[in-house]
């Protein structure tokens, strides 16, 4: 896959996955500490090569998620947020430096 094409994938799969997971019929509300986990889980679990193409596209996703939720975010949520965001950033860092 191309560059391009996989920061299209990404932002598919982010907007798919977000209006998914708004729309699901649930009879119980997930918690958001279980979907944050379970994206940063599965960021981490992205081969390295493919996170470093979608870095560019997931730090502004997860800096305007953290603006979105600046009222509303626990602090543990918020910090998982936070953590998700330096690890993207730093991918993006490592991409300038070579």
């Amino acid at each position: 896959m191309e560059k391009e094409e996989y920061k299209e994938l990404f932002i598919f799969a982010a907007k798919a996955g977000a209006l998914e997971g708004y729309l699901f019929g649930r009879k119980k509300v997930e918690q958001l500490d279980n979907w944050i986990d379970n994206i940063g889980r599965m960021y981490q679990e992205l081969p390295v090569v493919v996170r470093r193409e979608v870095d560019p596209v997931l730090t502004p996703v997860l800096r305007r998620i953290l603006e979105y939720g600046e009222k509303m975010l626990e602090s543990g949520p918020r910090e998982k947020l936070e953590q998700m965001l330096v690890a993207s950033s730093a991918g993006l860092e490592t991409e300038k430096a070579g």
